[in-house]
C-alpha cells in the first residue's frame, strides 16, 4: 500500500481545483475543499451536498466524513480520513501510525457501542453512529469501507502493517488509500478520447451476426483479459473515459462495487459459475475484428465504449485486488456491437441498462422534457444537469442537478419533504411525470431554485461557523438535516398569507428566516430524538403545519384538499 508522492505538475493541478472549489463554495479551509472534491468523486449522485456527511472538527475521533448507503438487508458504510498538504514539499508526508490508531480506536468503540461514542460532542459523528447502530438493530449486514485520502505519499510501511492487522481482525472492514495521483487521473486525465483494446476469447465460444449497418458478436472471454482492457496503467482502477457513453456518468472513484459479484468472482467454489450468474458486459465500438475460424481468437476493438456493466467492471477490479490473482477460471460474457450510428448506440445503452432499480434516473436522461428544461435553463444562465456532473466545469452556483430540482419540487410543490431524501428514487420512476411535465413554468422554477439556494447557503454558513457542535447553536441547527422541511415551511407560509408568487432577493431571505423559526419551534420538543430520525418522519410535517397555522382546523382542511 505504499504510494509514491505526486509530482509538481500533479500537485499544481490538485491545488488549483482545491482553490477553485473554495472560491465557488466559500469553503473555509483547503482541507475541507479537498475532502469535498474527493467525496464528489466517490458519490457523484449526491450532487455536492455533503452537509450530513462531513464530521471534520473538534472531537471527530479521526473521522472526517461518514456516508451510509442503506439497502433493504445491508448497509455500505464509508468512513473517510483526509489529509491535505498545502505545499509540494509537504507532500512527502505519509499516513502514519497515529492516523491508523485513531481509526482503530473509533472502530472498537463503534462495534462495542461505547458510552463515550454515544455521548460524543461531535454532532455529525454522533448522528452517523446512531444511524449505524440503528442499522445493526434492524439486522442489516454492514460492510465498512475506510478511505484515507491525501495528496501526500500514502501509507508508511508501519502504517501498512497496521492496516493489515485491522483488516484481519475485522473481516467486514476494508481500508484503502485514495491519493493525489488517483484524483488527477479521475478529474483531469479522463477527457473523452478514443480507446482501442483487445479481448481474448475462450476456445470457440464466439457468435457473430450482421444486420445492415450494425454488426454484433457475443463471446466468452477471460476475466483477466477484460480487466487488462479496462484498468488504468498503474492498476489504480478503471479508465473513466471508456464509460462516457454509459447512462451513468460515473459510479464513483471507488464506488460501484457489488459484494455479490466480488464474492462470486473471488471464491474458489463459485468462480466457475460467474458466466451463468452475471449479466455480462455490453460494448459498442466503431469496428471490431478477429481471425475467424481460429480457436481462442483475439478480438480487436476500435474506439470502444462500455455502455452496460460499470458495476461488474468495478467489482472485477476489486475482486482481482482482493485475491491478488488474475481470477483464473472466471469467464465473462461480452456483447459487442459495431456501428457508426449514434441513435443505435443510445438505444443499446437504454435497452441494456433497464434491469436495475438504481438506473431509473439514468434511463430518463434523454427524455424530451429534460432536454427542453436544459435548454430553457441555459437561456436563463443556468446549467441543468440531466446526467450527473455533465456540467462539472461550470460554476457550482449555476449548476442545477436534475435530482435536486426534483427534490425541490417534491418538497415545495408536492409538499412531501420527508420523501425528498428517503424516496428520491421515485422522482425518476413513478413520480417522474408528476414532477417533470410540459406544464412547468421555467421562470418559476428558477425562482424556486434560488429560494432553495438561500436555504442551502444559510445551511453552509451555519455549518462553517458551528463546526461539529451545531446542536449548541441557534435555530439554524435544524438546517443540517431539515433543509427540505424549511423549504416546505416556506410553501406553507406563503399559503397562509394567500401569496402565490415566489419571492426573490431580500424578501426571499426574510421568508427563509421565518420558515427556519417555524421549523425550530415545531421541532424543539424532540430534543432527545436524533435529527436524522426527526426529518425522516412525516409526523414532523404536521407539527410544522400546526406551528404555522396555529392549529386552526379550517386551514388544515384547506391544505389537505
Amino acid at each position: 500500500m505504499i504510494m509514491t508522492e505526486i509530482n509538481a505538475v500533479e500537485w499544481d493541478l490538485v491545488n488549483a481545483r482545491v482553490l477553485q472549489k473554495r472560491g465557488d463554495s466559500s469553503i473555509a479551509t483547503a482541507s475541507i475543499s479537498f475532502l469535498q472534491i474527493v467525496l464528489s468523486e466517490f458519490f457523484p449522485d449526491l450532487g455536492g451536498d455533503f452537509s450530513e456527511i462531513i464530521t471534520d472538527g473538534s472531537n471527530d475521533r479521526g473521522v472526517d466524513a461518514i456516508h451510509i448507503v442503506e439497502g433493504t438487508d445491508s448497509a455500505e458504510i464509508y468512513i473517510f480520513q483526509s489529509k491535505y498538504r498545502e505545499s509540494l514539499k509537504s507532500c512527502s508526508k505519509t499516513i502514519n501510525d497515529s492516523d491508523l490508531h485513531k481509526v482503530r480506536v473509533f472502530l472498537e468503540d463503534l462495534f462495542e457501542k461505547s458510552d463515550e461514542l454515544r455521548q460524543c460532542a461531535n454532532f455529525g459523528l454522533r448522528e452517523a453512529v446512531l444511524r449505524i447502530w440503528g442499522a445493526h438493530e434492524e439486522g442489516k449486514i454492514c460492510r465498512y469501507n475506510i478511505v484515507f485520502c491525501s495528496n501526500g505519499s500514502g501509507f508508511s510501511e508501519s502504517a501498512s502493517s497496521i492496516v493489515r492487522s485491522i483488516e484481519t481482525r475485522y473481516p467486514n472492514v476494508t481500508i484503502d488509500y485514495f491519493g493525489g495521483k488517483q484524483l488527477v487521473n479521475d478529474i483531469f486525465l479522463s477527457a473523452p478520447k478514443k480507446e482501442n483494446g483487445i479481448l481474448r476469447v475462450i476456445s470457440n465460444e464466439i457468435f457473430e451476426r450482421t444486420d445492415g449497418d450494425i454488426r454484433g458478436v457475443v463471446a466468452s472471454v477471460e476475466a483477466a483479459s477484460f480487466i487488462d482492457l479496462i484498468k488504468n496503467p498503474d492498476g489504480s482502477g478503471v479508465k473513466k473515459h471508456i464509460f462516457d457513453e454509459n447512462l451513468r456518468v460515473f459510479l464513483g472513484a471507488k464506488g460501484g462495487y457489488n459484494t455479490s459479484i466480488i464474492s462470486t468472482a473471488s471464491a474458489d467454489e463459485t468462480r466457475h459459475l460467474f458466466w451463468y450468474l452475471n449479466n455480462g458486459i455490453t460494448i459498442t465500438c466503431k469496428n471490431f475484428s478477429y481471425n475467424k475460424g481460429h480457436s481462442s481468437p483475439t478480438i480487436r476493438l476500435n474506439d470502444f465504449q462500455i455502455v452496460n456493466g460499470a458495476q461488474t467492471s468495478h467489482s472485477l477490479i476489486e475482486a482481482s485486488r482482493l485475491v491478488d490473482s488474475d481470477l483464473h477460471n472466471v469467464v465473462l460474457m461480452i456483447k459487442i456491437f459495431a456501428t457508426d450510428r449514434k441513435d443505435i448506440t443510445e438505444k443499446v445503452a437504454v435497452a441494456t441498462n433497464s434491469q436495475a432499480r438504481i438506473q431509473s434516473r439514468d434511463l430518463r436522461v434523454n427524455q424530451p422534457i429534460l432536454r427542453a428544461l436544459e435548454e430553457s435553463f441555459l437561456i436563463r444562465g443556468y446549467f441543468f444537469e440531466r446526467k450527473r456532473n455533465m456540467h462539472a466545469d461550470k460554476p457550482s452556483k449555476k449548476r442545477i442537478d436534475a435530482l435536486k430540482m426534483g427534490q425541490i419540487i417534491l418538497s415545495f410543490d408536492l409538499e412531501e419533504p420527508d420523501k425528498a431524501r428517503t424516496e428520491s428514487d421515485t422522482i425518476f420512476d413513478d413520480r417522474f411525470r408528476t414532477i417533470f411535465h410540459e406544464g412547468v413554468n421555467v421562470d418559476r422554477l428558477v425562482k424556486l431554485f434560488e429560494l432553495y439556494s438561500i436555504i442551502e447557503n444559510f445551511r453552509d454558513i451555519f455549518v462553517e461557523e458551528n463546526g461539529s457542535r451545531p446542536e449548541s447553536g441557534d435555530n439554524n441547527r435544524y438546517l443540517v438535516y431539515g433543509h427540505w422541511f424549511v423549504l416546505y415551511a416556506c410553501r406553507l407560509i406563503l399559503k397562509c398569507n394567500n401569496k402565490s408568487d415566489i419571492p426573490t432577493g431580500d424578501s426571499a431571505k426574510s421568508l427563509v428566516r421565518d420558515a427556519i423559526q417555524k421549523v425550530a419551534n415545531a421541532c424543539k420538543q424532540n430534543k432527545s430524538v436524533a435529527h436524522y430520525q426527526v426529518f425522516r418522519s412525516p409526523k414532523t410535517k404536521d407539527k410544522i403545519m400546526a406551528e404555522i397555522f396555529a392549529k386552526q382546523a379550517d386551514f388544515f382542511d384547506l391544505l389537505r384538499t
